[in-house]
């Protein structure tokens, strides 16, 4: 007689993993999946799968190290070819935890690393209920499917390791401002010197967009350091007064220096059911005779969140240490 199973897909196929057709199973994002083997629900086992990059993670003593959280536990170890196997259970108060990790090396650098956690009480009723299930596991374990090839979220885990990992020089921009950017961006200014793109890969499918501008303030009011604040929160209103926005902050530093950032949306000219999303910064400085205002523009192109979300973490350190040299 044929078994049946339940087959889930994480992470666009990364990683393909097999139940009991009597299990229940509840995806919880692209990378995350709930699973009770009961109509009770109880206990729920959580799997987690992430892909990443990591070079120092170059032989089985490094790797075996990384899966272990506590020298101290008692964990099982093996290796099937390039897929490392830890399992602990540890008592927690009054619960107990299982923990079974399962790690792919995906070569040279990259991995896949499937978490599975189990809890439930440290009691006589409970353990009836959960022995099923842990003789369940291994077979589950076992039946893991990963794909043999590149997929986009092992391509992301590589972006997210570069990114973290690039070597940062100074940019100068129109004597002012001062940015920190990776080496590898290109920097394009237009010929009339207002605004410039900058080219975050080696395709030129992502970019942001720079800009600067000057206000002259009335030379005449003499008040114009004591209401700077009053200044910017006008300049909000009017910059912001036909978009529509969410998740919008204002910082102040020392020197009438200001951070305004915030995701615009707008409806896309060519296909009105669609909406583009930005992050937009404004780094403001108030000075006697003037406002000096960069703007930042970065456009969430891509379809995956998780895309947009490294590329906007580098963006929001660039940005945050940037420096308004007037």
């Amino acid at each position: 007689m044929i078994e049946k199973n339940k087959k889930i897909e994480l992470l666009e196929s990364t990683a393909t993993l097999f139940f009991p057709e009597d299990s229940q199973l509840k995806l919880k994002d692209p990378s995350t999946v709930e699973v009770s083997f009961s109509k009770e629900k109880y206990p729920v086992l959580g799997i987690n799968l992430q892909c990443f990059d990591n070079p120092k993670l170059n032989n089985d003593s490094n790797i075996k190290k990384f899966l272990v959280d506590d020298e101290d536990i008692k964990f099982g170890f093996k290796k099937k070819e390039d897929t490392f196997y830890l399992d602990y259970e540890i008592k927690v108060e009054k619960e107990k935890l299982l923990i079974h990790k399962i790690l792919f090396f995906l070569k040279p650098r990259t991995f896949r690393l499937i978490r599975f956690a189990l809890t439930w009480p440290d009691s006589h009723n409970a353990k009836k209920i959960i022995e099923p299930i842990l003789e369940k596991l291994p077979k589950i374990i076992n039946n893991i499917k990963f794909n043999a090839n590149r997929t986009k979220y092992d391509e992301l885990a590589s972006l997210k390791y570069n990114l973290s990992n690039a070597r940062l020089v100074e940019r100068n921009l129109w004597e002012t401002i001062k940015l920190r950017v990776p080496l590898k961006w290109r920097i394009d200014l237009s010929k009339e010197n207002n605004f410039a793109n900058v080219y975050m890969d080696l395709k030129d499918s992502y970019s942001f967009l720079i800009e600067r501008f000057f206000i002259n303030l009335n030379k005449n009011n003499k008040n114009n350091d004591n209401n700077s604040d009053k200044l910017v929160e006008s300049l909000i209103q009017e910059i912001t007064k036909e978009v529509s926005i969410h998740n919008a902050k204002l910082k102040k530093s020392e020197e009438n220096n200001y951070l305004f950032y915030f995701i615009a949306s707008e409806k896309d000219v060519n296909d009105g059911s669609k909406t583009n999303n930005s992050k937009i910064w404004y780094r403001i400085k108030v000075l006697k005779d003037k406002i000096v205002i960069v703007s930042f523009v970065f456009e969430l192109t891509s379809h995956i969140e998780l895309e947009n979300d490294l590329y906007l973490e580098k963006l929001n350190q660039i940005i945050s240490s940037s420096e308004i040299l007037v």
